[in-house]
């Protein structure tokens, strides 16, 4: 857009600046007023404002350069990072920070016409992007993908509705301990100080997974720079950023967070070790695999291949007559000490959760499953470039080294990191390979193993002539631009919809946590109807192993919390699982014992009717009340049902005779 740069040449554009914030705001008030919901009232004012925006822009753009086909479609990119964007910023200010809708969506308006000039003139205008190397323009497109991912995160942080893993992670910081059954410490105890600050607040759940991801994030970059250079780091940090598995890690609060970071760290440790012989990276080493055994215990997978490696690498061999590989392995000791001294006082029921017992569930042959698991995570170029990598790894490197003024030292340095990196990726992969030949195998497993190949990925998003390059290689330079900008759409429509809905996009039945702020309350309120009718206290009971025990609980504390004060009740010690009617409760069967439950009063809470009137609930309760429907929404959209029923008298062996149904005997 070629515009006078003298004042009364930009005069023109911020009036048209005015005017879209004007109509944004005017549309919005309008169809938010008349009941619409937040999501739809905010992308039809957007939209309003940019049918406005674009032809009064062509009129004052000398050649009407805006308009070419070619513009329109870059820039219909660019105006939907920002609308799921300021989705984001619009649902955080109101949510988060109570600012007034009105209030909120002006900051939104303004926030938006910023930054789709700003896109415009970085990635349209053809007088600046005529006049910048492939090279700057790489390195734009990679800083801003990666600021944009970040922003994205942040700006959602706190919005959606906790996964319902993370809300039985924030039962274990609620249970603080030093181990846990399925899982070790550090999600709990990163999770903790967080939520003793910002309370029982989404925002105070994932915020530890961002941070986790900002040292993951740091790492990678370090590792890339010092096994290529600065500008291959800023690659990697753009995968690391934007690939599906660590856009995840980074915004929901599981494990996978903790050990991603610490994975990265051990990673960057062993190969100061092994390329650059700094004796000082135990200490770094052993401290990240130690935190990393009381995050998940898979990274012992990659400890594995860091001790075979020193053992047949001949160049390697020589640190193990050196004190330092037996210092790091002390001190990693001593971090995994927590979970070994609550395991030996819980008969090591962690461990053989985690080991035997796994091993000796049901035959299940995944391997398929895997493979579509690793597509998804890593998507399908990413997926592609490590194969053509791994064929090609030669070719690839020649295209890049001669940036570096001494070739030999250069090549010297990347092979032996190649290979170092090559291997701490494929044993861990192997592994999990051969376990899904026989057992199950879950979408995360395989995402901290893939740290090691960025900066070998980072070769195929790095600029540089093509020629001699085999296809593949070629392809996949030319795949990453457009996979990076579909992932990032991809995420802005989920998060948006996820949190203020998209127009004629319905949410699944029953899938959690979608409504369950609403759906927690008139539990809630059920349970408080209930407490008076009986006079006494009620236990909430979710009917499955977890789900909506967890759900529950977190979600019944944010109401009371926003209530004014749970009036000396906390819902995570009073909301237990289907462990009490003989089926499996994970940790919920160590924090409430069914022997202790015996004559208590509980509200019983099932995706299926159905699950309430079996042989196992009747059996151990004394009455059971009538069957209540509630109706679980999102954004005004129907998102599921779920069914209560009132039941006393609980009695963990059963009872002698049959419960009372609605005040009849059970026949």
């Amino acid at each position: 857009m070629i515009i006078d740069n003298s004042w009364g040449g930009r005069l023109p554009l911020l009036a048209i600046g005015v005017l879209a914030i004007s109509l944004d705001s005017a549309v919005f008030n309008d169809f938010h007023v008349s009941a619409t919901t937040l999501g739809l009232a905010q992308i039809v004012g957007f939209f309003s404002a940019l049918a406005l925006s674009l032809p009064l822009l062509a009129l004052i753009d000398k050649g009407m350069r805006i308009l070419r086909p070619a513009h329109l479609s870059t820039i219909a990119v660019i105006a939907l990072l920002v609308l799921f964007l300021r989705g984001g910023l619009l649902a955080s200010l109101v949510q988060i920070l109570g600012v007034p809708v009105t209030v909120a969506h002006l900051v939104t308006a303004l926030f938006s016409v910023l930054a789709l000039y700003a896109g415009y003139l970085w990635f349209v205008e053809p007088q600046r992007a005529q006049g910048r190397s492939d090279a700057t323009r790489w390195d734009l497109f990679c800083l801003v993908a990666a600021g944009y991912a970040v922003l994205l995160r942040l700006l959602y942080l706190g919005v959606p509705e906790l996964l319902f893993e993370e809300a039985y992670y924030w039962n274990y910081a609620r249970h603080l301990a030093i181990g846990y059954l399925d899982h070790p410490l550090m999600v709990a105890w990163i999770m903790r100080p967080f939520i003793d600050l910002m309370g029982n607040t989404e925002l105070a759940v994932r915020s530890g997974a961002f941070l986790c991801w900002l040292a993951t994030a740091s790492f990678s970059y370090r590792l890339t720079r010092d096994v290529l250079d600065r500008a291959a780091a800023y690659r990697a940090l753009m995968l690391v950023a934007v690939l599906p598995i660590y856009f995840s890690f980074g915004l929901f609060m599981t494990p996978d967070a903790p050990v991603t970071a610490c994975w990265a760290a051990a990673i960057y440790f062993m190969q100061q070790i092994v390329v650059r012989g700094k004796s000082r990276a135990w200490l770094g080493l052993g401290i990240a695999i130690g935190l990393g055994m009381i995050s998940k215990y898979t990274i012992a997978l990659l400890a594995a291949a860091i001790v075979l490696f020193v053992l047949f690498d001949r160049p390697s061999r020589k640190w193990l007559s050196r004190p330092e590989p037996y210092m790091a392995a002390l001190v990693a000791l001593a971090l995994f000490l927590p979970a070994v001294i609550w395991n030996w006082q819980h008969d090591w029921i962690s461990f053989s959760f985690q080991s035997q017992d796994r091993l000796a569930s049901r035959f299940s042959f995944s391997l398929p499953r895997l493979i579509g698991n690793i597509i998804v995570i890593l998507t399908p170029t990413g997926i592609v470039s490590v194969a053509a990598l791994l064929i090609y790894r030669q070719q690839a490197w020649a295209g890049f080294s001669d940036r570096f003024a001494s070739h030999t030292a250069a090549t010297g340095t990347w092979l032996r990191s190649a290979l170092l990196l090559t291997w701490l990726a494929l044993f861990p992969l192997a592994v999990f390979a051969a376990v899904s030949l026989f057992r199950a195998s879950k979408l995360n497993w395989t995402g901290p193993a893939w740290l090691a190949l960025l900066p070998l990925m980072a070769l195929l998003v790095t600029p540089g002539p093509a020629a001699g390059l085999p296809k593949l290689l070629t392809w996949c330079r030319q795949a990453w631009p457009p996979t990076i900008v579909i992932c990032l759409l991809l995420y802005g429509a989920a998060l948006h919809w996820l949190s203020l809905g998209l127009p004629g996009v319905a949410y699944p039945n029953n899938m959690h946590l979608i409504g369950w702020r609403d759906f927690a309350r008139d539990v809630e309120l059920l349970v408080q109807q209930s407490r008076r009718e009986t006079g006494r206290e009620i236990l909430v009971v979710g009917m499955d192993r977890n789900r909506i025990a967890s759900g529950l609980a977190f979600y019944r504390s944010q109401y009371l919390d926003a209530a004014g004060g749970n009036a000396g009740h906390d819902p995570a010690f009073e909301t237990a699982s289907e462990h009490l009617f003989g089926s499996v409760g994970l940790m919920y069967a160590l924090w409430f014992p069914d022997s202790q439950q015996n004559g208590k009063t509980m509200l019983l809470v099932a995706k299926d009717a159905s699950s309430l009137g079996t042989v196992q609930v009747l059996s151990r309760v004394k009455t059971a009340g009538e069957i209540k429907e509630i109706d679980v929404r999102q954004q005004g959209k129907p998102a599921g049902r779920y069914y209560a029923r009132l039941v006393t008298g609980y009695q963990a062996k059963g009872v002698a005779a049959g419960a009372a149904v609605d005040g009849k005997p059970d026949e």
